[in-house]
């Protein structure tokens, strides 16, 4: 297995033995006429924050992943109110926590777009700009602040807001008509592409040390035709084409299919280009989220999302994002419930100990998150959007068994990595 030297550059910059991390849900999309908004839904973090982080410390987990939501940070245009973000990255440093800040989790500012009925969401031409801006303004605010997820899981962002119609946009299109997610998949990766570039903007002004390391989560996901459902392969490969559409974009990674699908659908050339220029894997980290659940099997009439019970295919699924893209990676989430949970917890790590034996530069393991979460289950859409999700590592600040085995294999940690020959 050939890494190249930005892989072995991003692998030496973590310890041997992995990191281990867990995440503050902070999902704030529009969803049924409303603001969603996990960080108080959830255990509310407003008013927990201190004992919350306090108990990620005490459990050995070093690495998180946090960002105030972007709804109601970026408040108009030029104007930010960071004054959580303020409170919780300070006491992440005085708890030596690492942050990996998510700037953009599902949700954009009513203000952004009040005045484009026709261009709601991620539809708004004006977003990139708008947000590279905001993005801008966060590393100046917090320069000891050196990971960063400037957009997170862009592909479920858009395909949750245009294709399934649970969030934002609410719109529903068929498997074959990807005008609207090519729409916003363009939004995204451009203001993806921007926010980065503000970022290393940031680093040469301020002439800071180092370099600024992006970790781009997505969610990996596999599409599977059943044996007697040969007429829905069509439907499965158009899935697993548009999985990488986002990422292909903010990479500048060139693929003949994917160009020609994305044109298809109504991305511009010039706009293809552009991203083929400015996109890049430069300081890049690919975060792997992954659930059973991200597994499709398309059936005769129906498509079943695989369950818990189902053998975990995380191990190939990795496979199939690394010959793409070759990039160092890391596990940033999954999750699962009491029933499940903590045979979720061994098989991932197990899974990423494989990889790691094998060559693969997988640089350590997230269980997300630290708390319950609320109406996950059912992507916060429909009648049990509000349901309590007791998915974390606690259950309104009681250490529960997954919390106990995660912390147990974060003590534990990973042999070092195989590494290739170079």
């Amino acid at each position: 297995m050939d890494w190249t030297p930005e892989v072995k550059n991003i692998v030496d910059l973590f310890p041997e033995r992995g990191i281990f991390l867990t995440g503050i849900e902070s999902s704030d999309p529009w969803v049924e006429g409303k603001r969603r908004n996990q960080l108080q839904e959830a255990h509310n973090f407003y008013e927990h924050w201190e004992v919350r982080l306090e108990n990620i410390r005490k459990l050995g987990i070093t690495w998180l992943r946090f960002g105030p939501p972007y709804s109601q940070t970026h408040v108009g245009k030029d104007a930010y109110d960071l004054s959580l973000a303020e409170k919780v990255l300070g006491r992440c440093d005085e708890l030596g926590i690492e942050v990996i800040i998510d700037l953009l989790h599902f949700g954009l500012p009513d203000w952004l777009h009040a005045h484009s009925s026709d261009e709601t969401f991620f539809q708004n031409s004006a977003f990139p700009i708008e947000f590279a801006a905001y993005v801008g303004h966060v590393a100046r605010t917090f320069p000891k602040i050196r990971y960063f997820t400037v957009i997170n899981e862009p592909f479920i962002t858009a395909s949750f807001s245009t294709k399934l119609g649970f969030w934002n946009e609410s719109r529903r299109s068929g498997w074959n008509e990807d005008r609207l997610f090519m729409n916003a998949v363009k939004n995204i990766a451009r203001a993806a592409i921007l926010g980065r570039e503000e970022i290393e903007k940031v680093w040469r002004s301020e002439r800071r040390p180092g370099r600024p390391i992006f970790i781009q989560n997505e969610s990996f996901e596999l599409a599977i035709a059943e044996d007697n459902a040969g007429h829905r392969m069509p439907e499965a490969d158009a899935f697993n084409l548009r999985r990488f559409a986002a990422l292909d974009l903010i990479f500048g990674y060139r693929d003949a299919a994917m160009k020609e699908y994305v044109l298809k659908h109504g991305f511009g050339e010039a706009d293809y280009m552009w991203c083929m220029e400015h996109g890049t894997r430069r300081d890049t980290v690919l975060g792997i989220d992954h659930y059973p659940a991200g597994v499709h099997r398309y059936g005769l009439e129906t498509t079943v999302d695989e369950t818990p019970d189902a053998p975990l295919k995380l191990f190939d699924i990795v496979k199939v994002y690394w010959d793409r893209y070759r990039l160092a990676m890391l596990h940033t989430e999954t999750n699962g419930w009491p029933a499940h949970a903590e045979k979720i917890c061994r098989q991932t790590y197990d899974v990423i100990d494989r990889l790691r034996r094998e060559g693969y530069p997988v640089l350590g393991m997230g269980w997300y998150g630290d708390e319950y979460q609320v109406g996950w289950h059912y992507a916060m859409f429909g009648p049990l959007s509000f349901e309590e999700s007791p998915v974390g590592l606690f259950y309104k600040g009681e250490l529960q068994p997954v919390g106990r085995l995660f912390g147990e294999l974060a003590k534990k940690g990973f042999d070092p990595i195989i590494k290739a020959e170079r």
